[in-house]
Formats: structure tokens, C-alpha cells, sequence
């Protein structure tokens, strides 16, 4: 049975800013841990993302002992303290999942709005929701991601798709949660990896693409021309796709290195 192994591990501690890259990924009652913990939303309580403002790109984060320390483009930053939130209940949705949040603070919500120059909240998922994702018999719980726990991406694919459209593309405009490396293309027939302790990936289904793999994460400029190339690269049943979305069962933990047989 050929195997694999965990080659990156990314969080996103706050939807839709930059990815922070792990040794391992913990997870809990909620799913993984730090990952889509806290989201923006405006003022009329959507959430943003970059496909309409591609500037949170530039966001970058580094944990602390005390929460995350973000750091904006205009060369400010702040501490999300890890036990901080209000009892400002905001009631907000991720895409068609209708959510009640926390707003986190006053004062990191007055930050973000002044480095993104338009009013918005940050938000924390709160302890008395709760969101599954049902795959088979398995229920597995995440936060303020799109639509499943976890996004799995395979290196060589990327390799592949760097030589076709001549554009050295980062793993990160693609936005993964783990990276393995498998033969090109060869995921979207994988249904699970599997380890020695019989935990697992199980592979749902492939993750539908947007315009955010053509905006550039270092300046936020959109590249229209990748964008074309692409959605003709990219296509399958007339759709953009890149990745597999999954869920892990009999896992409390992730960790870079970790090997996986491919079933």
C-alpha cells in the first residue's frame, strides 16, 4: 500500500488573514484548535474575506504566550488576547450557516478598523455553538471555516500546476490546513490516509476555487491573468478545483512528519 507523509501544517487563527505555519495541529470538542478562532465582520455583520478585500492578505500573525500578535501592512500591530471577548453577542453567518458570536474587544476591533479604514468587528466563536460537518458515520466539528474542517493539499500537484501555468505559485494562496505529497493529481481518487493507529483523513470532497489563489498574498493585487489560466488549469466538471476538503477521526493530533498509508 503506498503511504505518505505530513510534509506542512498551516492555522489560520483568524478567517481569511494569513496562514501561520505549525509543527502540529491539536484538536478539540470544536475541531482544530487556534484554526478560524475569530473572524471579521463589518457593520452589518458579514463576514469579510479577501475575495472583496484582498488587503487581509497582508495580515500576518505569530503566537505569543499570551494569544496572537497581529501585524498589519501599515506596520501596526496588536495582541488578540487568548481569554479576551465581550459580552456583545453578534449574530452573524458563514456563508449559509447562521451563527451567534462574541465580539472579542472593543479596542482590537477599533485596531482592525483603522488599519483596514472601514468599520468592523472581530469576533470570536463561541463556546455555546456548535458546527459539524457529517461525513459517512463520522460528525466532526470546526468553527468559522468555509465549509469543513480541514483542507488537505498535495505539493506535487502544485509542482505540477507551477510548470503548466509558468508562475511560481506558494502553497499558501491555496490556503491548506495539511500538505502531503502524492503523485500529481492522483488526491481527487484518494478516499482516506490512514495511519498505524488507525486514525484518519478522510477525504470529502474537492475544495471549489475562487478568485483568491490569483491575488498575490505579498501585495494583495489580484493577477487577472492567473486567474484565466487558472480556471482552464484548474477545471473540472466546470468548476475551479484545488484540494481536497476532509475530516480526521480517531486523531487528537497532526503533526508534520507524521506517516499516512493511502487507501
Amino acid at each position: 500500500m503506498p503511504s505518505t507523509i505530513i510534509q506542512d501544517l498551516y492555522l489560520y487563527p483568524v478567517k481569511s488573514l494569513a496562514g501561520v505555519k505549525v509543527d502540529q495541529i491539536d484538536f478539540n470538542a470544536f475541531g482544530p484548535i487556534d484554526d478560524r478562532r475569530y473572524m471579521l465582520v463589518d457593520h452589518k455583520h458579514r463576514f469579510l474575506t479577501q475575495r472583496s478585500h484582498s488587503v487581509l492578505s497582508q495580515f500576518t500573525l505569530q503566537k505569543t504566550a499570551n494569544g496572537w500578535m497581529v501585524f498589519s501592512p501599515k506596520g501596526q500591530s496588536i495582541l488578540i488576547e487568548a481569554d479576551s471577548d465581550s459580552d456583545d453577542i453578534i449574530e452573524t453567518s458563514v456563508w449559509k450557516t447562521l451563527l451567534k458570536t462574541r465580539e472579542v474587544s472593543k479596542k482590537v476591533s477599533q485596531w482592525f478598523s483603522e488599519q483596514i479604514d472601514e468599520m468592523v468587528l472581530l469576533v470570536e466563536f463561541d463556546d455555546l455553538e456548535t458546527r459539524y460537518k457529517q461525513i459517512l458515520d463520522h460528525s466532526a466539528p470546526f468553527k468559522f471555516a468555509d465549509g469543513y474542517p480541514l483542507l488537505v493539499c498535495n505539493s506535487e500537484s502544485l509542482n505540477d500546476l507551477n510548470q503548466r501555468v509558468n508562475v511560481a505559485m506558494d502553497m499558501l494562496r491555496f490556503r491548506p490546513n495539511v500538505v502531503v505529497s502524492l503523485p500529481a493529481q492522483s488526491e481527487y481518487q484518494v478516499a482516506k490516509l490512514v495511519n498505524a493507529s488507525n486514525g484518519s483523513l478522510i477525504f470529502a470532497e474537492p475544495c471549489v476555487r475562487c478568485n483568491v489563489p490569483a491575488i498575490d498574498p505579498k501585495t494583495s493585487v489580484f493577477q487577472r491573468e492567473l486567474f484565466i489560466q487558472l480556471k482552464k488549469e484548474l477545471a473540472q466538471a466546470d468548476k475551479t478545483v484545488f484540494g481536497m476538503n476532509a475530516i480526521v477521526t480517531g486523531l487528537k493530533r497532526l503533526k508534520v512528519g507524521d506517516q499516512f498509508d493511502v487507501c
